[in-house]
């Protein structure tokens, strides 16, 4: 989610897509394609540049990461066998199947730092019988602290890049300089097609070309 598209938008609505992305994308099973941490990244980048005061966008961030857990697990509650054969195939899946076999109800709070996994874990814990008496505490301070850490290192990576900016653009700009005399130097020893290219002049008829 680029922050060139929120940044036009209102602090509360900024809040409301991004945390609305967060738990849409955990209930839907969405986040094993496109994970929800890009919002809270971008969320945290924002906040960084003034748009949202930080402790907001940290409660948003935790809410929004343990809203969207939960209601993962209540869709695996009320329907064990909605997901489809083709996501129950994904590796992300097969990921999630192994942290729950092997460690049972932690493996909620494993992963929730996995990619992928943080999606369909919870909702693969319901469907496999998993009591939420014992759900809930391995997801809720989980859910909390990672949505809490993706907010902030947004805000960290915002402020890294405004004291860096002048430096990347200094590196881009010899980066570009430095493709370009390697590309000159590779079409000199390797011309194309019906081209002759030589270092040394050629005489024809006299003169130089």
């Amino acid at each position: 989610m680029p922050a060139d598209l929120l940044g036009g938008l209102p602090a509360p609505l900024v809040l409301l897509v991004a945390g609305g992305f967060v738990v849409v994308e955990a209930a839907l099973v969405i986040g094993v394609v496109l994970p929800g941490a890009s919002a809270l990244l971008t969320l945290g980048v924002l906040t960084q540049a003034g748009l949202v005061p930080l402790p907001v966008s940290v409660v948003t961030g935790a809410l929004a990461a343990l809203a969207g857990s939960q209601a993962a697990y209540a869709f695996g509650r009320w329907r064990p066998h909605a997901l489809s054969n083709r996501w129950l195939a994904h590796p992300r899946a097969a990921r999630a199947r192994q942290l729950l076999a092997r460690f049972g109800g932690a493996a909620v709070l494993l992963g929730q730092w996995v990619v992928g996994a943080r999606t369909l874990t919870p909702r693969l814990a319901a469907a496999s019988g998993l009591p939420y008496r014992r759900f809930l505490p391995w997801n809720l301070p989980s859910a909390a602290v990672w949505g809490t850490v993706m907010v902030l290192l947004g805000y960290a990576a915002g402020e890294a890049y405004q004291r860096v900016s002048w430096v990347l653009a200094v590196v881009a700009a010899g980066l570009l300089v430095l493709l370009v005399l390697v590309a000159r130097r590779w079409l000199r020893r390797n011309p194309l097609p019906g081209e002759v290219v030589t270092d040394t002049p050629v005489r024809v008829e006299g003169s130089l070309r």
